[in-house]
């Protein structure tokens, strides 16, 4: 008898009740995502958000220059191009190859697309340097050509847009690939914003040079009148100033030499318009040389970072 109360007394431990919650509490930490987000997500976001800002920014009074906003989607291109080379991404996208190869068509675009931009820019520089040469020289023929030439180049620059517009704001992540972790979904969005953005941000930078000989100026822009500060002129407003000026000149000089007995003050009003003129078309052509210089650096930043996607192909 004394040997069964043994038995009887003996399993009484507290233990099996304490595992259980041990258990539990194990389970809602092994709950947590396992692969965190990278820290060069959250700065390329930030890049994003300032490019977006900017882009805000392009329909308000207070609007960034044009080569400031391809300096930004340069730093966004760069930052992607960095996120692209991690070991973390390649592997989210390696099985992913039709979101890459989408990814790759955009992307040829854009360095196509920029590619004739360039050259555009650096032809209407020319354009700009050899008018300045004419204007020096009072040679209303090639001044003429100078006009035609500019024209030209804004409906090259304006079809551009279209082929910007092509490019779909769809997400690059399909939506029928579920998310395996936060990094696969948080480096979706990212991407899919980095797409969106070069395709508006070009087409605003794009819009604004074809359009600059919208508006003809007055002619207090040219000297004759209350000097506008450099700093608050855009790119666009030094286009319409100084194609505008050109066209009022000629026509000025036009009047006068119908005139048999032009007066001095005619002339010296012609003479105050072309050196305005001079002055303005060499402000037009360092602002060109900024444009075609951050224009290289985003075509450099697209062929780089589809050569990265590239590579995540091959390997895939």
């Amino acid at each position: 008898m004394g040997r069964y109360r043994r038995t009887v007394s003996f399993p009484n431990p507290p233990t099996p009740h304490i595992r259980p919650a041990a258990k539990g509490y194990h389970v809602r930490s092994a709950s947590l995502p396992c692969i965190r987000s990278h820290p060069l997500i959250p700065q390329l976001r930030d890049e994003v958000n300032e490019l977006r800002a900017w882009e805000r920014a392009q329909s308000g009074p207070g609007s960034g220059s044009i080569v400031d906003g391809l300096a930004r989607l340069k730093g966004v291109l760069d930052s992607l191009d960095d996120v692209l080379q991690l070991p973390l991404t390649q592997d989210s996208l390696s099985n992913k190859t039709n979101v890459v190869e989408k990814l790759l068509e955009d992307f040829l675009r854009f360095v196509d697309v920029y590619g004739i931009f360039r050259a555009s820019m650096l032809g209407l520089k020319e354009e700009v340097s050899a008018a300045q040469v004419a204007l020096r020289r009072k040679d209303d023929s090639k001044i003429g050509l100078f006009i035609k030439a500019q024209k030209k180049i804004a409906t090259e620059v304006g079809k551009l847009i279209t082929a910007i517009g092509s490019v779909p704001e769809q997400p690059p992540v399909s939506p029928s690939v579920v998310a395996v972790s936060d990094y696969d979904d948080e480096l979706g969005y990212v991407i899919r914003d980095v797409n969106r953005l070069t395709a508006s941000v070009s087409e605003a930078v794009f819009v604004s040079v074809s359009g600059f000989s919208g508006r003809r100026p007055t002619w207090a822009s040219f000297g004759l009148g209350r000097k506008a500060r450099k700093e608050e002129q855009g790119l666009i407003e030094e286009f319409q100033k100084v194609i505008g000026g050109v066209e009022n000149w000629l026509e000025l000089r036009k009047n006068n030499n119908k005139k048999k007995n032009s007066s001095n003050t005619n002339n010296n009003e012609e003479e105050v318009m072309r050196m305005g003129l001079l002055k303005g078309m060499q402000e037009l052509e360092d602002c060109i040389g900024e444009l075609e210089r951050e224009s290289e650096r985003v075509f450099r930043s697209l062929i780089s970072t589809r050569v990265s996607l590239l590579n995540i192909l091959t390997h895939a």
